[in-house]
């Protein structure tokens, strides 16, 4: 196994995704769940994506960036992020969280927590399907897909929500 898988047990690693930096891995929910071999896919998963995969989550972040300041306005800040390539040097990862969706399809997500210098107030969360399957990007507000937090149906899910 990857991980002493526990519920709650944070053990801090490296990953390809963010160039080895070391974040705290969080499981929950993995003790009391019927298929805890599903926690330790969605890690082995996860511990596959690198930067290509870092570098397609970009373009989505750098949109969801660029929705923000159409929205409060440019002047707002005391920078710009001119690219999907640059939007990293603005946001600083601070935990990943393991585990099960309770509706819908049940699969365990993984969820990477970060601070960005757009959004100071609700920060960041990308959001990996099974470990591998990039289904969210949005500010932190304890949703897991776009559909469970605007009640769309499954089929109208989608990565980013531009309104």
């Amino acid at each position: 196994m990857i991980l002493k898988l526990r519920s709650g047990y944070g053990a801090w690693l490296r990953s390809a995704y963010f160039s080895g930096l070391k974040l705290p891995f969080i499981l929950r929910g993995v003790e009391e769940d019927s298929a805890p071999s599903e926690f330790e896919s969605a890690l082995k998963a996860f511990f596959r994506l690198g930067s290509a995969e870092r570098q397609q989550a970009g373009r989505y972040v750098f949109r969801l960036y660029r929705n923000f300041v159409e929205t409060v306005g440019e002047d707002e800040f005391d920078f710009t992020i001119p690219s999907a390539s640059a939007v990293w040097d603005f946001v600083t990862p601070t935990e990943i969280h393991v585990f099960r969706r309770h509706r819908r399809d049940q699969s365990v997500y993984v969820e990477i927590l970060a601070e960005c210098r757009w959004e100071v107030e609700h920060g960041l969360v990308l959001i990996y399907r099974s470990g591998s399957t990039l289904s969210r990007v949005s500010e932190q507000d304890g949703h897991l897909t776009t559909s469970d937090a605007f009640d769309f149906s499954e089929e109208k899910d989608t990565i980013i929500y531009e309104g």
